[in-house]
């Protein structure tokens, strides 16, 4: 089993991902998680009409930033 990566609220920023979209790929969707292998997502911090926004990182910019 691997082991979850965890950030704290302070090591990340807001991430918009279009709301049907997001739901229509994912079967579950559990917080914190590592989505895609490439977000980390740790909390839902507003939904809208079209749009949800989540509290993570984007784990592929950290790897290009390396």
């Amino acid at each position: 089993m691997a082991t979850m990566i965890k950030f704290k609220d302070s090591d990340c920023y807001p991430i918009m991902f279009d709301l049907s979209g997001l739901i229509t790929m994912s079967d579950t969707l559990t917080f914190p998680m590592v989505w895609r292998d490439r977000y980390y997502l740790k909390k839902v911090i507003e939904i809208d009409d079209k749009a949800i926004f989540i509290l993570g990182r984007d784990l592929k910019l950290e790897g290009e930033n390396e």
